[in-house]
């Protein structure tokens, strides 16, 4: 063991400035390569570099808007509201769609999932309408 310490410490002795500048540029330029290449071939790291997802706030509706977008995929908006509550667990309603809804989209669509969430405490009221339709969203079963 003692004799390949020697023999280390030789050979770096033996090395001249341009040797260990060498090495160095080497270190520097192959480490962040290999990294990238193990990003690069890794589908869980790449999957959550190239993803991405926000809330966005309002203080005209108390509605959230979700937007996400999985690897290669466009993004999704959500416009979501809570109805219940239990410990650390939350209970929403929401509506999902491909395109970037507008100001009076949002609140239109604001306002028709808490009317989905009042009929949903009070089943005996009128079911709510998709927005811009007189469509019901709720058809009740038959008893």
């Amino acid at each position: 063991m003692a004799s390949l310490i020697e023999h280390i410490v030789h050979i770096v002795k033996g090395m001249s400035f341009s040797n260990v500048l060498t090495l160095a540029m080497l270190v520097v330029v192959l480490a962040p390569t290999y990294l990238l290449w193990r990003v690069l071939n890794d589908t869980a790291m790449l999957g959550r570099i190239l993803s991405s997802y926000e809330e966005v706030s309002s203080d005209k509706v108390d509605c959230t808007l979700r937007i996400a977008s999985q690897r290669g995929a466009g993004a999704t908006y959500s416009i979501s509201t809570g109805f219940a509550y239990q410990g650390n667990d939350r209970w929403i309603i929401s509506v999902v769609m491909d395109r970037n809804p507008t100001e009076s989209e949002l609140q239109s669509y604001c306002a028709t999932l808490n009317l989905i969430i009042d009929f949903m405490r009070d089943p005996t009221a009128r079911s709510p309408v998709f927005p811009g339709t007189k469509e019901p969203m709720v058809n009740m079963y038959p008893e």
